[in-house]
């Protein structure tokens, strides 16, 4: 599991899921070395496929997705290219989660990817909700209450429109897990057909370094009393590294956040946001700025804060 701030997981992880999206045609089975996926039951209601302990494993079982129930509403052709669509779409939440890459998920993910785009482009909606989901990398447990994501393509602009939610974050045997997030949310907007490489990148092994440009209305994270919100630009890869991102942000009792940050032994950290507390505007309880981050580095007021 990648070690990464608040900020960058928050932002990063959640904002990446973006491309866990939608086809009007049937999606082909994974191919043989990139993952293994089955379920204990489906049901076809009028409102959508319903998957009960839905399984996404790893070929050599280091890592693991279980789904205790998986809800998806799409306009697809046939319940068997929902059932594919659901399959495609909890790979990729382990890849955005976990920050694997699997070379031989590449080229399919690319081909459904190019099924998403034509989706989209033709103002397609779609609805996915796991809901009591578990994912093991190694040692390294993340569990997820609900996580919803909801898309909207548009024909006339090209662009799609998305909302992801996740609740009930908790985390054992994640490196810093005192600073990670145990809610979040994104609203966000993208141009459509750059979703096909993201997506081949995010769980795949791409050499072309893909990137989607996303404009984020809204971007929230919460861990006890300290509270993000924020908004901008950010240009999104399959690589943490590799993402940047401006915009405005605010932190809601950022003194918690700095003494979270000592308590994990990040005095890297810690230092870097009593710098950020110099150069904020306050109001009340919440600090703000107008910032950067790129390469690792929040840039705040032109002031570098590198927080990896």
């Amino acid at each position: 599991m990648k070690q990464n701030s608040l900020f960058s997981l928050s932002l990063l992880g959640v904002v990446s899921l973006c491309t866990i999206t939608t086809a009007e045609t049937a999606f082909a089975a994974p191919p043989s070395g990139c993952a293994t996926i089955h379920s204990s039951s489906e049901e076809n209601t009028p409102t959508g496929l319903i998957e009960h302990d839905l399984s996404v494993s790893t070929p050599n079982g280091a890592t693991d997705l279980h789904v205790k129930k998986l809800l998806l509403s799409a306009p697809t052709s046939s319940a068997a290219a929902t059932q594919d669509l659901a399959h495609a779409a909890s790979l990729l939440l382990v890849s955005a989660m976990t920050g694997l890459h699997n070379g031989a998920c590449t080229q399919w993910l690319m081909e459904q990817g190019q099924q998403v785009a034509a989706s989209l482009k033709a103002g397609g909606h779609y609805d996915l909700t796991w809901s009591n989901a578990t994912i093991t990398h190694g040692m390294a447990h993340v569990a997820v209450a609900t996580a919803r994501y909801q898309m909207q393509g548009a024909s006339a602009t090209h662009a799609s429109t998305a909302t992801l939610s996740m609740n009930g974050l908790s985390f054992h045997n994640v490196a810093n897990q005192q600073l990670l997030p145990s809610a979040a949310r994104a609203t966000f907007s993208l141009p459509t057909s750059e979703l096909p490489a993201l997506m081949s990148a995010i769980g795949g092994r791409s050499t072309a370094a893909p990137a989607v440009h996303a404009t984020i209305s809204n971007f929230e994270a919460s861990e006890g009393r300290i509270h993000l919100q924020g908004q901008g630009q950010a240009t999104l890869t399959g690589n943490v590294a590799a993402t940047s991102a401006s915009g405005h942000l605010a932190i809601t009792n950022l003194e918690d956040l700095i003494e979270k940050a000592r308590t994990a032994h990040q005095m890297k950290l810690a230092a870097g946001l009593v710098l950020g507390r110099l150069v904020s505007h306050r109001s009340g309880e919440q600090n703000t700025w107008d910032t950067t981050w790129e390469g690792g580095v929040l840039t705040v007021n032109g002031f570098p804060l590198p927080i990896k």
